[in-house]
């Protein structure tokens, strides 16, 4: 299963979250026309691995927020500032 790429899913909302037998449900979905939702996939999470994920989760948003938030300033910075151009001496006659 190492060689095998991951299952990928596009998700937008969360459908349904649910417990029982201690593991959570969740079923995430796309966004239909109007307000409807269309289940995508349902992960299932051990209740007592929930904390440390969403964390896990938590910290990765956080981080990638930080490296975004840098390359804008980083482009600021980089950004040409306008100058005043300095006038031409008109030549003696």
């Amino acid at each position: 299963m190492a060689d095998e790429a991951p299952i990928e899913y596009f998700v937008e909302r969360i459908e349904n979250m649910s417990h029982a037998n201690g593991v959570f449900r969740i079923t995430f979905a796309q966004q239909a026309e109007g307000d409807t939702l269309r289940p995508q996939v349902r992960l299932m999470i051990p209740a007592n691995q929930l904390s440390p994920i969403l964390q896990g989760i938590s910290n990765a948003a956080k981080d990638i927020g930080e490296q975004v938030q840098a390359r804008i300033e980083e482009n600021k910075d980089e950004t040409p500032k306008k100058r005043a151009v300095p006038k031409k001496a008109k030549a003696p006659k």
